[in-house]
């Protein structure tokens, strides 16, 4: 966990083509704060249940079996979504995850997570983006 809540993580803070501390804004710490927290998102929701041996619950679990489109697999991906950001991204509180189908891209997943962030000491609302691509399974945080 980062000392002070407008750090990124250690290897964003080791970044040389960054800019110093000192000359960011209050408004560029709370952007880089929120754009931080949606690669970490990334990282977790594309990881898998039971890959990790050091955090063996890190990750969505495999929908490989279940039929797309079914309402119990949305709800059940929702219910992992919201447990697996609960679990490893503290930063910020899921209010609700919401599934919304694509019409355009029927076999993607298509959710929208509503947040609360505390950003600059005060607690701001968040909508997140996400879409799980039926190609390669890949989460991405829009």
């Amino acid at each position: 966990m980062p000392v002070s809540v407008d750090q990124g993580s250690l290897f964003e803070r080791l970044d040389a083509d960054a800019p110093p501390r000192r000359t960011r804004s209050r408004q560029d710490i709370a952007i880089a704060r929120v754009q931080a927290i949606k690669r970490h998102l990334e990282l977790i929701l594309n990881s898998r249940r039971g890959c990790s041996q050091s955090s063996p619950t890190l990750g969505l679990q495999d929908f490989n079996d279940a039929a797309i489109g079914s309402a119990d697999l949305l709800l059940q991906v929702s219910q992992d979504i919201r447990e697996s950001v609960a679990a490893f991204e503290p930063r910020i509180k899921v209010v609700r995850v919401q599934a919304r189908p694509e019409p355009m891209q029927p076999l993607d997943l298509n959710f929208r997570l509503d947040c609360l962030v505390d950003v600059a000491s005060a607690e701001e609302k968040m909508e997140i983006d996400l879409v799980i691509h039926r190609a390669d399974r890949y989460a991405r945080v829009v």
